[in-house]
């Protein structure tokens, strides 16, 4: 049986994305990601104090209770109606002057 070598050290691309300035605001709660199973739905969300939890489908938060998981996509059931959270978009670099 062969075994994969693990390494601490972070891909270029993977380290870039990750230290982005702006990239995810930190003030609001925020979807990190997206996981499914054959019949199981969970997301990674970032709380705006900095606390990462894993969520499904019923789990209740501060700011709602989680009523769907998609593809890049929580829907929370909010005091106020809907909110979609998504996956935010890396920011584009900037044109070099």
């Amino acid at each position: 049986m062969t075994r994969g070598i693990m390494s601490n050290k972070t891909n270029k691309t993977t380290a870039d994305l990750a230290t982005q300035k702006g990239a995810l605001p930190l003030g609001s709660l925020q979807l990190i990601g997206t996981f499914t199973s054959d019949n199981t739905r969970r997301a990674l969300l970032r709380q705006a104090g900095g606390r990462v939890t894993t969520v499904s489908v019923g789990k209740k938060l501060r700011q709602g209770t989680v009523i769907a998981i998609n593809e890049g996509a929580v829907v929370l059931n909010t005091a106020q109606g809907t909110q979609t959270l998504r996956i935010p978009e890396p920011p584009q670099p900037r044109a070099a002057a």
